[in-house]
C-alpha cells in the first residue's frame, strides 16, 4: 500500500540511567545499519516508513521498556 508508514511509540523507563543509556546506544546501532541519520535525543516516537526497521526499534524498545507499534496512511 503505498503512504504505508509505521509509528514506533516507546517509553523506557528512567528509574536505570544504565538501561537508558543502553537502549539508546542499542538504538543507534540500529540507525547506523540501515544509514539513517536523525538527531533525536528525546524524542520516544519514531515515524518510518519501512516495516522491518520499525519492527527492530519496537523490539528493541520492548527489551528495555514498553512500546506499541501502528501502521498508519499518509492522507496528505
Amino acid at each position: 500500500m503505498d503512504g504505508l508508514l509505521w509509528v514506533v511509540d516507546y517509553d523506557i523507563p528512567v528509574d536505570s540511567v544504565a538501561k537508558r543509556r543502553a537502549f539508546y546506544r542499542a538504538l543507534h546501532e540500529i540507525l547506523r545499519a540501515h544509514d539513517i541519520i536523525a538527531d533525536r535525543s528525546t524524542q520516544s516516537v519514531w515515524i518510518i516508513d519501512n516495516e522491518g526497521i520499525a519492527n527492530e526499534i519496537h523490539g528493541l524498545a520492548c527489551r528495555y521498556g514498553k512500546s506499541h507499534l501502528y501502521s498508519a496512511s499518509r492522507l496528505d
